[in-house]
């Protein structure tokens, strides 16, 4: 086990396009001059490796990309970043998946083409090897629907192997919100942001949500975007709430829950307490918020 990383997941393999306006498009064959844009490596599982890589941690991915421009971007990057792609193939039956975000002063719109973001599927789980990881992170849950009915069975494997297991849910493009909540039992620290947590628990505020969701996963921790993060341990908060560090200008908020979580996981892995995880959540997730994409503001300081 002295060579397993630090963790595994299933990658939402995507290209980023973030499009900096001070309006959004105007319809009609008009055209809109924008103030800046980035092109990027998305996907939630791909920011948050990055973030923990760049944290001293050892992560991989499991995904597939196109053989094409944007999956030879993608991949490159990462390798970069040294993130582990062993478990990355290429497939020229895929168009890699992309995303255009239109980011506005205070909102966003996203537009996704999923092609390899749903690629995964049980068949390329079932056969990894249980010892070159210790712990499972579930990211873009809604996303990867070829997974979704799944989970069950391959988080029920994990847990008879000891492994620990982490989910970030991300948003659900349908608004059904279904499933997710069965598979918390299976969870160790279940990582959704406020409305995320009000829609998957019923509440109609994040602490009540906490509450709700600690009562069936041992731990909960909610992402609050200004106001930082708050965690919860049956059905009861754990203080203190870890402020969001104040920013005069955010460039973008993409992937910043993603940088969140991977800053969490790293200091929960390495034993240290709440506290700890939740200063180096909010800080990660803060930092990355000062340049266009996900990876390129991320924090970069070895952690042990």
């Amino acid at each position: 086990m002295e060579d397993a990383l630090d963790i595994l997941t299933v990658s939402d393999m995507a290209v980023d396009v973030i499009l900096d306006t001070e309006t959004w498009p105007h319809f009609g064959q008009a055209e809109v001059l924008i103030r800046d844009y980035a092109i990027e490596v998305g996907g939630s599982a791909n920011i948050f490796a990055s973030q923990f890589r760049k944290l001293g941690g050892k992560v991989g991915v499991v995904g597939k990309v196109g053989a094409d421009a944007a999956g030879e971007f993608v991949v490159d990057k990462l390798a970069k970043i040294g993130v582990d792609l062993r478990w990355v193939a290429r497939d020229d039956r895929l168009k890699t998946g992309m995303s255009t975000h239109i980011n506005l002063s205070h909102d966003r719109g996203i537009m996704t083409y999923l092609g390899s973001i749903d690629a995964v599927g049980p068949d390329d789980l079932f056969d990894l090897p249980l010892a070159s990881f210790r712990h499972w992170h579930v990211a873009s849950y809604f996303l990867l629907q070829r997974m979704r009915l799944h989970w069950p069975a391959w988080l029920e494997k994990l847990r008879q192997a000891k492994k620990t297991i982490s989910l970030d849910p991300n948003w659900d493009p349908d608004g059904k919100w279904t499933s997710v909540r069965e598979l918390l039992p299976q969870v160790d620290v279940f990582l959704p942001n406020a409305a995320e947590a009000m829609a998957i628990s019923g509440e109609r505020s994040a602490r009540a949500a906490g509450r709700a969701l600690s009562r069936i996963c041992p731990l909960v921790v909610i992402k609050c975007g200004k106001d930082g993060a708050v965690a919860f341990r049956q059905g009861e908060r754990l203080d203190p709430m870890m402020q969001a560090a104040t920013r005069s200008k955010i460039a973008d908020t993409t992937g910043a829950g993603d940088s969140f979580d991977a800053g969490f996981l790293r200091a929960w892995l390495l034993g240290q307490s709440i506290e700890r995880c939740l200063e180096l959540g909010v800080h990660c997730g803060s930092t990355s918020l000062s340049a266009l994409g996900g990876i390129e503001a991320q924090y970069s300081g070895v952690v042990a």
